[in-house]
């Protein structure tokens, strides 16, 4: 009699053929185990399918960018399904964006007051740091709000690289190869742990935390990218934030980003120093004459005012017009953007005489306003080439005419002839939209949302307004189909309306802004 062990590995050995009438017999007769289940049709062998699944051989260049999106937790486990991904999991690539948040390389701890608690596991982070800290490239410090796990970390990471190529210690090349550092600092912790929408109190970063920050930005010569966000300083910790950065990386810094380093109006004259910037992206408390003097005498292309939902209301332009002017001698080829990121309606500061060449607003609550056109075309008719809203708007918006934003629409496009780019989220008619891609002679992008387009004519017909011109809008106005060919011929390419999910992954290149 064979034993179970055999029978079971003839059972997997081969490959049956479904039969309900044995089935249901056996059933019948509650025998319906492994020695009944052999009684059925077995398929000869010759003729069973091999059902091959190669994932095991992919190249190692789509592991690498497979493995480069998942988390660290996530590699592990992905590293368990064959020797091939396990080997995958060592690539270079792999490793070179490192993401440190509050459980990452961290352990459970029992805390008598607090409960369980992540900790920092100083072991795991040694054995990490030994084993692909030579192949990270960009390291990002996500909002955290264990304050203990990022402080060892950072001085851990900069006790090592001070080591240098140490046989001891086993760290050849750790941090060497990081070029981009981000750190994002939690200023709205009290509303993280409250679950409140209002933004009751800022808290801004400073003592340890803030000294082995500036220790280890100073231990990265080879930084091409930093970005400090909502650091929220006092006067006195912002005057010597870069100071190391400044004297390591004066020549080798390509862009920079400082949003909300301090709390109040305070201009940060270290932008300044770095000869090859070429993108800056900055508050507005933080701008000044003193920085544009310096910014003209760099390379910089790019220069971004941001204004978001921690950027103080009190914030004023203490800029003047002669310091703009003096900066654009200078640097004729800088190019201003003026960025405004908020949940809630919030003005955006406006920037006389500066070459303001795009104006982005990424807020659903904040629509087009005829006033702040107005101040656009007066102050950047002959720079502006895009304008746009990206968030898709909330709240009610009126249907008709004279609520809409049709005619601010067309007297930007009127006023400011060099407009390029064009994003419109709110309702308009599909006679505006022709109206704008007639009037803006040099306009080569228009984004449009298609359930924000009423299919209608509520112009009154303009006296400069040919008969033939009037009767082509009221035609072609009435038909989706019509306005998105029309358009194609006018801008030369095809041309359609796009859908909400498509809007919502719209981005935008500024490099290639002529």
């Amino acid at each position: 009699m064979a034993t179970k062990n055999e029978m079971g590995r003839k059972f997997k050995d081969q490959l049956h053929q479904f039969s309900t009438k044995q089935w249901t017999q056996d059933y019948q007769t509650r025998n319906t185990s492994n020695k009944a289940l052999m009684n059925c049709d077995v398929a000869p062998k010759k003729t069973r399918r091999k059902y091959v699944t190669h994932w095991a051989n992919l190249p190692d260049i789509l592991l690498e960018r497979i493995f480069s999106h998942l988390t660290i937790r996530e590699r592990f486990y992905a590293s368990l399904v064959c020797k091939t991904w396990n080997r995958a999991f060592y690539l270079p690539n792999v490793w070179s964006r490192f993401v440190l948040e509050d459980t990452t390389l961290t352990r459970a701890r029992f805390n008598y007051y607090q409960g369980w608690q992540y900790v920092l596991d100083h072991v795991r982070t040694q054995l990490c740091l030994t084993q692909i800290g030579s192949y990270i490239r960009c390291l990002i410090f996500a909002p955290m709000l264990n304050f203990f796990n990022l402080y060892e970390f950072i001085k851990l990471l900069s006790w090592y690289i001070e080591q240098g190529d140490n046989p001891l210690l086993n760290s050849f090349g750790i941090g060497s190869r990081i070029r981009t550092l981000k750190f994002t600092f939690p200023c709205n912790m009290d509303n993280r742990i409250r679950d409140e929408d209002e933004i009751t109190k800022l808290y801004g970063t400073g003592g340890q935390i803030l000294g082995t920050l500036k220790r280890l930005m100073t231990n990265l010569p080879e930084l091409q990218q930093l970005e400090l966000i909502d650091l929220m300083l006092e006067i006195k910790e912002a005057q010597h934030l870069l100071d190391g950065v400044c004297n390591i990386c004066c020549t080798s810094m390509r862009t920079l980003v400082l949003i909300n380093t301090t709390r109040y109006q305070y201009p940060l004259l270290h932008v300044g120093v770095f000869l090859n910037l070429k993108v800056l992206v900055i508050s507005p408390q933080n701008l000044g004459d003193d920085v544009l003097e310096l910014l003209g005498s760099t390379q910089l292309q790019h220069l971004h005012i941001h204004q978001n939902v921690y950027t103080p209301d009190y914030v004023m332009n203490y800029t003047t017009v002669r310091a703009w002017k003096n900066c654009k001698r200078d640097n004729p080829y800088l190019q201003v953007h003026l960025e405004m990121e908020n949940l809630k309606e919030k003005r955006l500061l406006l920037w006389p005489a500066a070459p303001v060449t795009s104006i982005i607003y990424d807020s659903p609550h904040i629509g087009v306003q005829l006033a702040e056109v107005m101040n656009m075309v007066e102050h950047y008719k002959d720079s502006l080439r895009v304008y746009g809203h990206k968030s898709l708007p909330r709240g009610y918006r009126s249907k008709k005419f004279y609520d809409r934003i049709d005619e601010s629409l067309v007297l930007l496009g009127r006023g400011c002839p060099k407009l390029q780019t064009l994003i419109i989220t709110e309702r308009v008619s599909t006679a505006t939209l022709l109206l704008i891609a007639t009037t803006c002679k040099n306009l080569q992008n228009l984004y449009v949302r298609r359930n924000a387009v009423i299919k209608k004519f509520d112009w009154q017909v303009n006296p400069n307004w040919s008969d033939e011109y009037a009767e082509w809008l009221k035609c072609a106005a009435h038909d989706y189909s019509r306005i998105e060919n029309e358009i194609s011929q006018i801008l030369g390419y095809k041309w359609c309306m796009m859908s909400d999910r498509a809007f919502g992954k719209l981005q935008l290149d500024f490099d290639e802004l002529n």
